[in-house]
């Protein structure tokens, strides 16, 4: 499963762009005046101007042999979050590196490197090597129910386990990281709180409302490459 399209809002909007087109070098593919769009990879993110201070988490991936130098790259531009005293963390049962800091609205943003995946550079790292959007966290009130919508609707399955409170829907290149809204998102002190969402995948789906959420799926061809 891959993410074509992420369409987030933020309630600064032009702090949002000056962070991801101006500082970190993400090419910027549209613009008007309550919207921006800039390409992470092979995803377009697209922020649109909202009232409420709304925040997600979102996960970049990078080529799995460039951690050190993508973490040394972001710090440069930011500070690292910490998790367990750290400011990176591997996780064993998905064989990655990750490590995680805030943008300028508050959006608890990784840097996740996955060494099952076979793609790796001999350069130094820029945000050009930033290889798409793999993952965006979804708040629910039921993680199960939720869970089991979403693995009929768009024909997904659990990656790695999941239990009451977390569940990672999809795979390596996608993952809907379907959690507890009671839960504090890893790597940041920030609650996971619901607000809207719409992914444009490209698996050929109708387009799928998660029920009782502000969480839409659909398939129109719409991406950073084309």
């Amino acid at each position: 499963m891959k993410f074509k399209e992420i369409k987030l809002f933020t309630h600064c909007l032009v702090e949002q762009r000056n962070f991801y087109h101006q500082l970190l070098g993400l090419p910027l593919l549209k613009e008007d005046g309550s919207s921006f769009g800039v390409a992470v990879g092979s995803t377009l993110l697209t922020f649109r101007s909202t009232n409420e201070e709304s925040y997600y988490h979102i996960a970049f991936t990078i080529p799995k042999n460039a951690f050190s130098e993508a973490k040394k790259w972001i710090s440069s531009f930011v500070s690292l979050n910490f998790v367990e005293g750290k400011d990176e963390i591997y996780f064993g049962n998905w064989d990655a590196n990750a490590c995680y800091f805030y943008d300028s609205a508050g959006n608890v943003v990784e840097l996740i490197a996955r060494h099952s995946m076979n793609y790796s550079i001999n350069h130094p790292f820029t945000s050009k090597d930033i290889l798409a959007i793999s993952e965006i966290g979804m708040p629910v009130k039921d993680v199960r129910k939720a869970a089991n919508q979403l693995k009929a609707a768009l024909g997904v399955s659990t990656y790695h386990g999941e239990n009451e409170t977390f569940a990672p829907l999809g795979n390596e290149e996608g993952l809907l990281i379907v959690s507890d809204n009671s839960r504090t998102w890893l790597g940041s002190n920030k609650q996971a709180k619901i607000f809207p969402i719409e992914l444009v995948m490209d698996s050929p789906i109708s387009v799928t409302r998660l029920d009782g959420y502000p969480y839409t799926f659909s398939s129109k061809k719409a991406s950073a490459d084309g």
